[in-house]
């Protein structure tokens, strides 16, 4: 449920400054969660007295991620369809703990949102590429002592640095709710 404003695709996403995160889920490999290659591919953040929950993919084009807003009233669903633990070679559905990088998310108040969907047209290599207009580059969350960063990334990257680098900068336009 992407809502387009002023012809942005992340207006909606103003929605979310002064939200409290709650939950983090995220969805990777089963067997060795943290041993295996791939990063993982979900993302479904909640938060605290707020009905919505946002969901974050990435690994279906190697370059951009797709983020959603979604009722609370989706999540078990969508937890559901992607917790198999009991196929081997599949995927699960795992909570966040603080200590992971994506953890230091939990609790956190966000002040407002980063992100990036590429220009009209860009150059790389001499070659002429339109830009995609109904994906993201990255998503940034920029709360009271942290800026994450989440971006494609053979999956999907997370980033504590504030000063992140990112692939092909040069190729979006960056925007910010606040």
């Amino acid at each position: 449920m992407n809502f387009q404003l002023n012809g942005n695709l992340g207006n909606w996403l103003t929605q979310l400054n002064g939200k409290t995160v709650d939950k983090v889920f995220q969805v990777d490999f089963n067997n060795d969660r943290h041993g295996d290659i791939y990063l993982p591919w979900l993302f479904l953040i909640t938060f605290f007295d707020y009905d919505k929950f946002l969901e974050i993919e990435g690994d279906f084009d190697g370059d951009h991620i797709r983020i959603n807003l979604c009722d609370n009233s989706e999540l078990d669903k969508k937890i559901k369809e992607n917790n198999l633990p009991d196929e081997p070679n599949m995927w699960r559905v795992y909570d966040t703990e603080k200590q992971e990088t994506l953890g230091r998310l939990l609790g956190q108040k966000i002040e407002f949102i980063e992100y990036g969907i590429d220009k009209d047209e860009f150059e790389i290599n001499g070659t002429k590429i339109k830009g995609q207009k109904d994906v993201f580059d990255f998503i940034s969350f920029n709360c009271n002592d942290l800026k994450l960063t989440i971006f494609e990334s053979s999956g999907l990257g997370v980033s504590d640095d504030p000063g992140v680098k990112l692939m092909f900068e040069d190729t979006f336009d960056r925007y910010a709710t606040k």
